[in-house]
């Protein structure tokens, strides 16, 4: 399962005076390489490269969108580790170690010195210790979140941690979540991240739910005909959220076509693939490539699309299987309990 981050992008730069931000770092053991410093400025994404010499860094940078920045140190095989911050006015410090490139720690600004105690006292609490599992440790750290959200109520970075609980922990109760954002200062509600987390909280409480039917949508296909949802009432419909991108997507189209195959005359699959204009071309050879079945569409938005976006799909592949009258009957992540839900379905 690939996770989608979602990014958005749109609200006013801060003026010139404000933007004045100086990023330094010294990482022990890095020697000299480069590191990458990822942004989003007037709705573009840009990359700027971090000349490293004896582990220390020193880069002037602008504000952005939405109030945060990323570095990015590359390793070997083409893995990478990354750590956000926030971008704001005066100096902030990186300082960490070669071997734990997964915690560097920014501090030197108000926000910053928040996040690296946030860092601290959840995110990195158990790094490198050994789980019982990875739903246990998600949900213990989710509880850790939401309780270090409450006790910050006038930081940007509680709107931050919110709106990505609210992506990583979507079937937490909707009105827990509003009660941690309505908890927050009203500045920080107004934050760019408090917008965000607001409107994700319209998306859950929106979302497909099990035992309702879910909203019509039309998609086109590859050939550019238009297809309602509605028209494939009267049987069952397995939707497949995927993407010629997405490898694990990819990997379960077998087992996929084998419920083509098993339930041609029952069962009506139709993919929704998150892709742009230009992959459009990928995402047809895929289709050949892969034997993919059923009705394939897309409407080439990626992640800004209104189907991905309203049936809050973040995670890939995602399927979900509607009854005749359209009503979700399951959503997951594994084709595997889809085949298991129709077994279970007997004749229909």
């Amino acid at each position: 399962m690939k996770l989608l981050l979602p990014l958005g992008l749109a609200v006013l730069l801060a003026s010139p005076a404000l933007a004045q931000t100086q990023l330094t770092g010294d990482i022990v053991g890095m020697g000299t390489r480069t590191a990458e410093y990822h942004y989003t400025r007037q709705g573009q994404d840009y990359t700027d490269t971090l000349r490293v010499a004896n582990g220390h860094f020193a880069h002037s940078i602008p504000a952005t969108d939405d109030g945060m920045g990323t570095i990015i140190v590359r390793e070997s095989a083409g893995s990478f580790e990354s750590q956000q911050f926030w971008v704001e006015p005066g100096t902030v410090h990186f300082q960490g170690t070669v071997q734990q490139l997964g915690k560097l720690d920014a501090t030197g600004t108000p926000e910053n010195n928040v996040l690296s105690d946030f860092n601290h006292t959840v995110q990195w609490k158990d790094y490198g210790k050994p789980l019982k599992s990875e739903a246990d440790y998600q949900a213990l750290q989710a509880q850790d979140t939401r309780q270090f959200i409450k006790a910050h109520p006038a930081a940007r970075t509680s709107a931050f941690q919110l709106y990505w609980q609210t992506i990583m922990q979507p079937t937490y109760p909707v009105a827990e979540y509003e009660k941690l954002l309505q908890g927050l200062k009203p500045t920080v509600r107004q934050s760019w991240y408090g917008q965000q987390a607001a409107k994700r909280l319209v998306i859950l409480h929106n979302q497909p739910a099990v035992g309702k039917p879910v909203a019509d949508f039309t998609l086109a296909d590859t050939a550019g005909t238009q297809h309602s949802l509605a028209t494939y009432r009267g049987k069952y419909v397995l939707l497949d959220f995927w993407g010629h991108w997405c490898s694990p997507c990819v990997r379960a189209m077998p087992q996929v076509n084998a419920l083509h195959q098993q339930y041609a005359d029952k069962l009506t699959i139709i993919g929704v693939a998150m892709e742009s204009a230009s992959s459009a071309p990928l995402w047809k050879k895929a289709i050949r490539q892969h034997h993919v079945p059923g009705l394939q569409l897309s409407d080439l938005q990626e992640a800004k699309g209104p189907v991905i976006t309203g049936y809050n799909i973040n995670a890939f592949p995602t399927y979900m299987l509607l009854d005749p009258q359209g009503k979700l009957v399951a959503r997951t992540n594994d084709v595997e309990e889809i085949t298991k839900k129709l077994a279970a379905l007997g004749s229909f």
